[in-house]
């Protein structure tokens, strides 16, 4: 994840609240679905904090987040060793012991975006049991519920520009790489922690990376494994751009291929985390993402996450009202969609070219106040509405 690891490194933060229902926690009340994402910085009780279902932090702001009522989760990383600050094992045990990995030139491999940090022996069961070990007494001792696992990577390749010497090939890191998150995995779902990574199934050169089912393969490995999958770049580009992507086989577009990986996560009882890059105050992009959420959600754990790209608070009435449980499945309309809920209704259209028109059949509210019957979405654009008081 280079964006979550640069606001590790850098210092910048990240906070959302997504639509839920406001349930009874073990330690409080939240709004089911909700997460909130705040790394390198000090954790503050800004809009939603202390209502976040889920609140993911570093580990400077562990024992804070343990004591708010959300499900509390720790950010750690199997496949980076960073030279400064640990992600489950230090750096220097991690050299003592001859787990970190060279190409086959024989060089440490590093990390291409943040040279600080170093590959780690991800195959290698003595460092996934001090990881283990290392990141368990972490939670202990601080009392969170579980861990971040950033870097969930298909194949190495693309983070550190070559395979590396002990695992050649692609398949072989995958299968290292599988092997790390089964044993954590196991091990701490078995000690009663929470489990959600990033995951990407990306490959250079394979076409399914760009429609989504590389990711959705990667996924179903390691859905046996983990509480919670998360999508970077969710319902968008990951070149930068954060271009929405829309219907279509375009690398661009390919919308309905990505939006697949929900279900695939909520498979078996887990839960799909997406997240969504976008400008401070750009509530197209907040709408599109988390409708997309919306569409397919199970209305139980998981959430969906906007980060302002240039800082700034990501909260925004546009996007953070409640509809309550979905009533049922989404249904096709038009080039559109429309699913319902208790409180209101979703409406994506994920046309690249085409506007659609929606009839609602019943009177609703958008975020400005304004009361709708019907309406009409220009292209990738969405919209959340609730149900108007009679």
């Amino acid at each position: 994840m280079a964006r979550v690891l640069a606001a590790l490194a850098v210092g910048t933060a990240a906070a959302l609240v997504v639509v839920g229902t406001v349930t009874a926690g073990s330690r409080g009340r939240t709004v089911a679905g909700t997460g909130l994402l705040r790394t390198g910085v000090t954790l503050s009780r800004g809009p939603g904090e202390s209502r976040a279902a889920l609140l993911i932090v570093s580990r400077a702001d562990a024992s804070r987040a343990a004591r708010e009522p959300g499900r509390s989760l720790v950010y750690f990383s199997g496949t980076d060793v960073n030279a400064r600050w640990s992600t489950g094992v230090p750096y220097a045990q991690a050299r003592r012991h001859g787990w970190l990995l060279r190409s086959a030139s024989g060089g440490l491999l590093v990390n291409r975006s943040y040279p600080s940090d170093y590959v780690a022996d991800v195959g290698s069961p003595q460092y996934q049991q001090s990881w283990i070990s290392n990141v368990s007494r972490f939670l202990r001792a601080h009392r969170d519920d579980g861990v971040f696992i950033d870097d969930v990577l298909a194949d190495l390749k693309p983070l550190a520009g070559v395979e590396a010497a002990a695992y050649p090939t692609q398949q072989a890191w995958a299968a290292a790489q599988l092997s790390f998150v089964r044993a954590v995995g196991t091990a701490l779902r078995a000690r009663g922690y929470y489990v959600l990574v990033n995951a990407s199934g990306y490959v250079p050169g394979n076409l399914a990376s760009d429609t989504g089912a590389a990711t959705a393969s990667w996924w179903r490995r390691l859905n046996p494994y983990v509480s919670g999958l998360m999508q970077e770049y969710y319902g968008e580009t990951s070149d930068g751009s954060n271009r929405l992507r829309s219907d279509g086989a375009g690398w661009a577009q390919n919308w309905n291929g990505w939006q697949r990986l929900v279900g695939i996560a909520q498979a078996n009882g887990r839960d799909f985390v997406g997240l969504t890059y976008g400008q401070p105050g750009d509530t197209r992009t907040m709408q599109y993402g988390k409708a997309s959420f919306l569409l397919d959600w199970d209305g139980r754990g998981g959430a969906f996450v906007y980060e302002p790209t240039g800082g700034g608070n990501p909260w925004n009435a546009a996007w953070t009202q409640s509809l309550g449980r979905p009533t049922g499945r989404k249904r096709a309309v038009g080039s559109g969609w429309l699913r319902r809920y208790r409180g209101g209704v979703v409406l994506l259209n994920p046309s690249p070219a085409s506007s659609q028109s929606f009839v609602l059949h019943g009177r609703y509210v958008a975020a400005d106040g304004s009361v709708a019957e019907t309406v009409t979405l220009p292209p990738t654009t969405g919209l959340i509405l609730r149900t108007a008081k009679r």
